[in-house]
């Protein structure tokens, strides 16, 4: 009987080794599979394993372990404590003594990015204020009168100063002002499925009663949004932002472009 146990601590050494032995370990046929990858053959596999790019993340970690796993053999890597994802699993699947499947899953959570002083980058700016135009509206969440939490597409949503959004909202005495004037906090979140960039924004939101902040809010709003009201019957709604959180995008080695913005770290 094949000794899979052993052949995966085999594999995994290799990979922190540059995989020199890797092709002699793989099926011909080799599959390979993880979040939005799906590779098929040996050099297909092997170039993800050991390339310049993505190879890295595989000799960086720590190999911890090797066990069952149904009919799989699971083997944990460990990575270095500065880099952004805490590790992966590995599940390794045989067939006539070599490795024949192959899929990657993350360790969660991933390891959150150093906190900085909180202030929107001009990357971030823009991806608010075009984002509905992008078709990535900004979603809010609100706690209502009753305390039931309720969420909402804003696509007025905009770059109000280094440290606020701003939003254009046409009722003035609908339930997102009201619940306001009692609980302030709020939340939105940015998605952009094809880039994978996903960015949280916390913090508490009030009206503007001044003309100069009413008319910024509306005149920066998109013009399917004005012209929803014309009449400029509506309120600004500022938020101060206490919490920015995400990420660019993914990469093998995990998140890129995290940032880690509070209010607090300012001091």
């Amino acid at each position: 009987m094949t000794d899979e146990i052993g052949l995966a601590k085999q594999f995994g050494q290799s990979l922190t080794t540059g995989g020199r032995d890797l092709p002699a370990l793989l099926a011909a046929d080799a599959t390979f599979m993880a979040l939005n990858v799906t590779l098929s053959g040996r050099d297909a596999v092997l170039q993800r394993l050991t390339g310049k790019d993505t190879g890295h993340v595989y000799r960086e970690a720590a190999w911890t372990d090797a066990v069952r796993h149904g009919e799989a053999v699971r083997i944990t890597a460990r990575m270095p404590d500065s880099a952004p994802q805490a590790g992966y699993i590995l599940l390794l699947r045989f067939r006539d003594g070599l490795v024949a499947g192959i899929q990657q899953q993350s360790i969660l959570p991933a390891r959150p990015a150093p906190a900085t002083a909180l202030r929107l980058t001009p990357e971030l700016k823009a991806l608010v204020n075009d984002a509905l135009a992008a078709r990535h509206p900004m979603l809010l969440a609100y706690v209502d009168e009753t305390g039931q939490p309720v969420v909402s597409f804003r696509g007025s949503t905009q770059v109000f100063s280094d440290v606020q959004l701003a939003i254009w909202v046409r009722n003035d005495g609908g339930g997102l002002v009201r619940s306001i004037a009692r609980n302030p906090k709020v939340a939105l979140m940015y998605r952009d499925e094809d880039k994978k960039a996903t960015y949280q924004f916390q913090g508490r939101a009030w009206v503007a009663a001044g003309a100069r902040e009413r008319r910024q809010v509306y005149e920066a709003a998109h013009n399917v949004e004005r012209d929803h009201d014309f009449a400029e019957l509506g309120v600004a709604v500022i938020i101060d932002l206490d919490r920015v959180e995400g990420y660019a995008g993914l990469s093998p080695a995990g998140q890129v472009g995290r940032v880690n913005m509070r209010r607090e770290a300012a001091g």
